[in-house]
């Protein structure tokens, strides 16, 4: 069972799963949120209902953690065009799992910045102003952390007793997989792992990595992978999914809601409210011949949890990361290199 709270740093919302009470869910409708919940008000207003698709999370809003804590805690950063709620089904796959898990607004490279951006004349961000951003949001999700901390220890929050900040990872799609690289540097921060993730901003750091991409990702294609892995020291794992089949968006719930109609993004394509570059990565890997995202999860669930538990020694010898592990997922094709 899984519990989902929204908590609040200043300027913005952060979302929360975590292992829920399961006498607390007796009764309780699952969480879900609409297509709209990114934007700001008046271009809330722009977007008719047939494209504001509900995305129902296995998972419950408000009810207080599982007594059995506490819980290690993944930091999560989606990518450029994202939101905090965007990777929920894989959020929600991993807290099931006894991990709670951060996910901030990074609102600077978000999908409302996306759409307000649009159609002004901007010049290529300089290196400054890239190490700027790189640096807040690294800021961001260690200020994830302490707001996490700060509800465990405080009497009557649904995470009383839930967060354990002694065991901490960091992980990312796309955008946000650099943060979660960066963030290594921080000495709470035990293990890294990027979904599709761009490089580090900084200088690699010594301590374990893993990063999943999808086969056909018109971004981060596996060649550009495989260089970031080239990079990181051991211990080290590199996972493929998909072949030609998955791509750079497949790990987002947007995903399933495109292959079921086009959703928000079918509306902002039509209406130009995003660049045509974004639209053609927001269907990357999401047509209905391409695999079923919930196939695609799955796996990516699979290495992202059993990397955690061997880096937190809840499995004290590994579990599920051999190399026979790639025909555990009949029909999917999943290339897999680890340097321990």
């Amino acid at each position: 069972m899984v519990g989902y709270t929204t908590l609040h740093l200043p300027d913005r919302d952060v979302a929360v799963w975590y292992p829920a009470d399961p006498v607390a869910v007796v009764g309780k409708r699952k969480a879900g949120y609409d297509q709209a919940t990114p934007l700001p008000p008046k271009l809330k207003e722009l977007v008719p209902p047939k494209y504001n698709t509900v995305v129902t999370m296995d998972a419950y809003a408000g009810v207080r953690a599982n007594g059995k804590g506490p819980f290690p805690v993944v930091l999560f950063s989606h990518g450029a065009g994202g939101y905090r709620l965007v990777n929920s089904a894989l959020s929600v796959g991993i807290a099931s799992w006894g991990f709670v898990v951060v996910s901030v607004d990074y609102l600077e490279h978000g999908l409302a910045a996306q759409v307000s951006s649009l159609g002004k004349q901007t010049s290529r961000p300089s290196v400054g102003a890239l190490r700027k951003l790189a640096g807040l949001d690294r800021r961001l999700m260690l200020q994830g952390l302490d707001l996490a901390m700060r509800e465990s220890h405080r009497a009557g929050s649904v995470l009383s007793g839930a967060v354990n900040g002694t065991q901490v990872a960091a992980i990312g799609h796309s955008a946000g997989g650099g943060t979660a690289f960066d963030v290594l540097s921080d000495p709470r921060v035990k293990v890294a792992i990027g979904w599709a993730p761009v490089p580090p901003f900084g200088s690699p750091v010594d301590k374990p990595t893993l990063i999943i991409g999808a086969g056909a990702d018109v971004a981060l294609t596996p060649s550009e992978l495989a260089k970031t892995y080239a990079s990181f020291s051991a211990p080290k794992r590199f996972v493929e999914i998909g072949g030609t089949r998955a791509g750079h968006n497949t790990f987002t719930d947007t995903c399933v809601v495109i292959r079921g109609g086009g959703g928000l993004v079918q509306f902002a394509v039509q209406n130009h409210f995003i660049s045509q570059n974004l639209g053609k990565l927001a269907t990357n890997g999401c047509t209905k011949s391409d695999l079923d995202p919930h196939a695609f999860w799955a796996v990516v669930q699979h290495f992202t949890v059993a990397e955690l538990r061997n880096i937190f020694g809840i499995d004290p010898q590994p579990v599920g990361l051999g190399d026979g592990i790639t025909q555990a997922f009949p029909g999917i094709n999943i290339t897999y290199q680890h340097q321990p």
